[in-house]
Formats: C-alpha cells, structure tokens, sequence
C-alpha cells in the first residue's frame, strides 16, 4: 500500500483544525454553531476563513458542530450548491442554532438568492454571524440589516423589471422580431418574459400563454440577452 504523505496546504489546513473547540477543554459551550466557507476557484483557500471563524467561535464558546466548504461562484443558484443545500437542510434539522461566515457574500453574491438563503434560516430559527460586517440576527441591530438587505433585494428586482421593459420596448420599436408572429405576438412575448424572470418554469409559462413548451423555450433563448440584464 502507498504511503500518504501530507502536503504542505494539508498540514497548514491540520494546524487549523488543531485549535477547533478547543474552548471546551475548559469551559461548557454555549451555542451550537456551523461555519460556512466559500471561495470562487480552486486557486483560492477556505483556510484563511477558517482560522478567523474559529479564533471566533473559540472567544465566544461556540461549539463548531460542522464546517461547510465550497469552491463555487456565489452567484450560482442555491440547488447548483451542494453544501449549502446540506447546511439548509441540517438547519431545518436543528442540528446547529447559528451559521458563522466570514462574510454575507459567502452565502450568495446574488442579492436574490441571499435573501432567500436568509429567509430560510430565519424559518428555521436559525441566526447567522458575519464576521466581516460584525452582525449578528440574534441581535436587535444585525436582524435589522438582515430586513434592510429584503428591502434592498426587493428595490434591485424592481429595477430589474424595469430594464427589462425598457428594452423589451426598445427592441420592439426598433423592428426587431422573433420567431413566427402569427402564433406569439408581442404581449405575449413580453408576458413570457416577465413570468421567467419571477422564477415561474418553462413549462408553467407555456401552459399560462397558451402555446407548446418547445416554442416557449425558444422565445426565452431569443429573449435571454435582456433577461439577463
């Protein structure tokens, strides 16, 4: 059998997790807590992350039940995140009270998604510490950013919308067609348009327009440049 030799980036990653909970040598903890850390590529480390969290959860007498890694784009959606998944789930579980991050954007970049991620553990009754923001929903002033970001995320999908509108409006008095007119007019178009944007599936949309799932989607496709504006 080959003989496993640790790399230099396992044995910095060892010396980390040497000082996890190391707390409870002495004291009884008070909270059970998860760590979750995120980086976009894998040219980048968690470690960094790791050691500022524990430092903090060992200040705090914070017992760190689990850590949740990813190496994924923060704006991907939430069921293309494996880990996040499973920390929402163990969330729902109860399996720890509070969720410690680095930084609210290792959540999600996506203002969307953040608010939605939010909204799930709060169902749960599920805190979450920001060490980068210093906040924290268990208090009065951290559960008051966390309404302010919906507020935010709320106010970016307006504007959204309206850019989407404008162009739509645009493309249309410039001439510019797609697809067979006589069976998708321009209201239908538009109205397919916005329904994608409020998350609605393909096949919802085709059903709520009245036309084929196959010519639904290749509105969408023809229309994607403005969807993702």
């Amino acid at each position: 059998m080959n003989e496993y030799y640790p790399t230099p980036d396992d044995k910095e990653r060892m010396i980390i997790l040497d000082n996890l909970n190391e707390f409870m040598k002495d004291s009884a903890p008070v909270l059970e807590v998860a760590c979750f850390l995120r980086v976009s590529t894998s040219h980048q480390t968690t470690d960094n992350q790791l050691l500022e969290l524990i430092e903090i959860c060992n200040r705090n007498k914070w017992h760190i039940t689990d850590i949740y890694e990813e190496t994924i784009s923060g704006t991907k959606a939430t069921e293309e995140r494996p880990e996040l998944n499973r920390m929402l789930k163990d969330a729902s579980r109860k399996k720890f009270s509070k969720v410690v991050v680095w930084s609210v954007d290792r959540l999600s970049r996506s203002m969307k998604s953040l608010v939605n991620v939010l909204s799930q553990l709060d169902d749960v009754g599920v805190d979450i510490y920001s060490y980068k923001q210093g906040l924290d929903t268990s208090t009065t002033m951290g559960s008051s950013f966390f309404h302010m970001v919906g507020l935010f995320a709320e106010l970016e999908n307006n504007m959204r919308i309206e850019r989407q509108k404008i162009g739509i409006k645009r493309a249309l008095s410039q001439g510019i067609k797609f697809g067979r007119k006589d069976v998708v007019t321009d209201e239908i178009e538009l109205q397919i348009v916005e329904l994608r944007h409020k998350g609605k599936s393909i096949r919802y949309i085709a059903k709520k327009v009245g036309i084929s799932v196959g010519r639904t989607h290749r509105v969408i496709k023809e229309w994607q440049p403005i969807l993702d504006v």
